[in-house]
Formats: C-alpha cells, sequence, structure tokens
C-alpha cells in the first residue's frame, strides 16, 4: 500500500481549480450521480482516493470514464467542490501517467472521438465505431445487434459528413496550448519577495 500524501490532491485541486481536501465524505455525490453503480468506485470513493493520494485507485477507475459530466455531484456538494472537475483532471492524469486501462472502452471513445472531430470537423460515428472495435478486440461482438439496427434506421451513415474541419482543428491546438500552458503554470515554484521559495 502507498503511504498518504497529499501529492495528488494538490495536483488535482491545481488543474480543477477546486479544493478536493474540503469532502467530508457525505456522499451527497453518489447518491445523485446517475452512473455511480456502473462503476468500480462511485464519486465519494473517487474523492477519498484523491485525498489520500492513492493515484492508483483514483487515476485506474473505471467510474472517471463513465462520468458524463452531468454536474448532479457538482450541485449537489454542500461544500462547493467541483466533482466534476475533479473527474476531468483525473482522465487527464491518467492518461499523462499511462493509467488508463486497456479494455476501459469509454477512454477509448473520448480519444476516438476528437480524433474524428479533428479529422472531419464533426464526429463520424461508423469510423469511431469501427476504430474503437479495432482497439479493443474484446469488445468487437458486444454492439452487433445494435449496430445492425441503427445501420437499418440510417443511424450510421457509412460516408462521414463534413463539418468546417479547419476551425475544429484550431479548437483543438487552442485547448491543448492552454492546458499546456496550465501544466506549465503549475510546476512554475511560487517566490516570494525575499527570494526563497
Amino acid at each position: 500500500m502507498s503511504p498518504i500524501t497529499a501529492e495528488l490532491g494538490k495536483r488535482v485541486n491545481a488543474g480543477a481549480e477546486t479544493n478536493a481536501f474540503k469532502c467530508y465524505q457525505c456522499k451527497r455525490c453518489s447518491i445523485g450521480c446517475p452512473v455511480a453503480s456502473y462503476g468500480d468506485l462511485h464519486p465519494a470513493q473517487v474523492m477519498r482516493a484523491v485525498q489520500l493520494g492513492d493515484i492508483d485507485a483514483a487515476a485506474a477507475s473505471k467510474f472517471i470514464w463513465l462520468c458524463t459530466g452531468c454536474e448532479t455531484c457538482t450541485t449537489r456538494c454542500p461544500q462547493g467542490i467541483d466533482i466534476a472537475a475533479v473527474m476531468d483532471e483525473l482522465r487527464k492524469i491518467a492518461r499523462e501517467e499511462d493509467k488508463v486501462n486497456k479494455d476501459t472502452g469509454f477512454a477509448n471513445v473520448l480519444k476516438l472521438n476528437l480524433d474524428s472531430m479533428k479529422r472531419w470537423g464533426r464526429m463520424s460515428e461508423i469510423e469511431l465505431v469501427a476504430l474503437d472495435k479495432l482497439t479493443r478486440p474484446s469488445s468487437l461482438m458486444a454492439d452487433v445487434g445494435l449496430g445492425i439496427k441503427m445501420f437499418g434506421k440510417g443511424k450510421l451513415p457509412i460516408i462521414p459528413g463534413r463539418g468546417d474541419r479547419k476551425q475544429m482543428r484550431r479548437i483543438a491546438a487552442e485547448a491543448e496550448r492552454i492546458e499546456a500552458e496550465r501544466r506549465r503554470m503549475r510546476r512554475v515554484p511560487i517566490v516570494d519577495k525575499e527570494g526563497g521559495e
């Protein structure tokens, strides 16, 4: 078992611009969460893992990829913690620290979504499904029945529509620039007037 440390909490707080240490485990976030019952942990458990510095439990959790960002947890939190932002930050940390389970479909789909939007200017559903199945062979047959129904109703067009690719690439590049700047600022030590840290 890894030692208790505040480093993960500090990192999450800086990125999410909230204070995870204010959580006192009332569990209102978990009770209101529409996907809590589908994860390996629920939101309050993830928050506790952050407080304890348990990056393996927090960043490798299946739950952070199930989180829909509906912000029910944030709205219900009596401490005003932006729990949805904590989940967003944990997804970033999971990617940076290579903690994403290879068979976590939701993590894979989010990355493929972004790649598809950059390529076409909008999401291409058929490309998304095909690439997801190729990168996660264990899921190959999981959605065949649903896929056939969607294809029959015209919900999975073979040829992707085109959006504003130039604008989408500009937006993605700007988001990456902002995130890189935020990471850089978190690493810069704060120096007081006497020159000490």
